[in-house]
């Protein structure tokens, strides 16, 4: 027994000894942003590029591809550092001695026998307490242009253009000729026109706009494709800027009407009568009925549900699935006018 409680200690010794010395280096790094080359970047939006889109949406599921998605993140810092209701941001995690000490221990716990810069990323986001902001995949992005746009080239207006998932997207699909964008987030815009300026392609045509999407204000009949992710409400709190919708529309009902019910109206001015509305939005714990209160007025405000796909997405390590499912869904509805 004696034996055994010392190989014990031993090992538990080594394990203290890994987890000081990947704090301690981590401590001397910084934090361990996404970063490329301008080549790199451009290799694995060729990549991208390359993925056969049509193969991502399946029997009305998008499936999980995560090509291109480091390389949006990568313009991006700030992401680590918004908070999401009250929960701890990764940044905070990192920066907390404890935090981010427990974090490592976690990760090795689970096996693994090296920390890189991934892991890291990964231990910070799965922390118990925390919570990070998504990002929309660009191949779950391209493949919906490439599905909903015509062959000969359509404009989308990506009405919360956020992190950059769907203008990447549409880089990398030739069935987006003309890309708008808009975010009210100064920080996210300068990604957004970074990625614009260092990754989009000549026959592109992107325009970027530091707006909300309740307050601009489109020509009439001129999107092929209006499709985004929308805020959840108040759930992600990308700055303390006072365009910021949760600051403008404080409550669900304010919110609904102000932010997303001018959004609609906006869209509706904007849209071809043969176009699409595409939206990606999902319940979240501060507001649990949204999807429903959103397809309500929606469909209140002309707008038919034509069908809903299925967004799958990682589940957080440690958390119970459905037996033989390792992904969770949010759903996309697609909508058209009605006739």
């Amino acid at each position: 027994m004696a034996k055994n409680t010392s190989t014990t200690s031993k090992a538990t010794v080594q394990n203290e000894k890994l987890i000081e010395a990947i704090f301690l280096n981590y401590r001397a790094m910084g934090f361990p942003y996404y970063t490329y080359s301008l080549e790199e970047k451009h290799k694995k939006l060729s990549q991208l590029t390359n993925y056969a889109h049509s193969d991502i949406l399946v029997d009305g599921t998008i499936r999980q591809t995560m090509h291109g998605l480091p390389v949006a993140w990568s313009y991006f810092p700030h992401a680590w550092s918004v908070q999401c209701g009250s929960m701890k941001t990764p940044m905070q995690v990192f920066e907390s001695d404890i935090d981010f000490k427990q974090a490592i221990a976690k990760r090795l716990k689970y096996g693994i026998g090296r920390i890189t810069d991934a892991e890291v990323r990964k231990a910070v986001r799965s922390f118990s307490g925390a919570q990070g902001v998504s990002n929309f995949r660009p191949t779950a992005a391209a493949a919906i242009y490439h599905t909903f746009l015509p062959k000969t080239g359509g404009t989308v207006w990506d009405m919360s253009s956020g992190f950059g998932g769907r203008l990447l997207g549409a880089i990398a699909c030739d069935h987006v000729s003309r890309y708008i964008g808009t975010d009210p987030c100064s920080e996210t815009m300068k990604g957004l026109r970074a990625m614009a300026r260092e990754l989009g392609r000549d026959d592109l045509d992107i325009e970027l706009h530091e707006v909300g999407s309740e307050d601009f204000l489109p020509d009439r009949n001129e999107f092929d494709l209006c499709f985004s992710s929308p805020p959840y409400y108040d759930t992600e709190r990308y700055s303390s800027e006072s365009t910021q919708s949760y600051l403008r529309f404080p409550s669900r009902e304010s919110w609904l009407k102000g932010f997303l019910g001018s959004t609609l109206d906006n869209c509706w001015c904007g849209l071809k009568p043969s176009g699409r509305l595409i939206i990606n939005i999902a319940n979240v714990s501060s507001y649990p009925t949204l999807e429903e209160d959103f397809v309500r007025m929606a469909c209140s405000r002309g707008w038919r549900l034509e069908r809903t796909l299925r967004y799958a997405l990682s589940r957080m390590m440690g958390t119970r699935k459905p037996k033989g499912d390792r992904f969770k869904y949010e759903p996309v509805f697609i909508f058209e006018r009605k006739p």
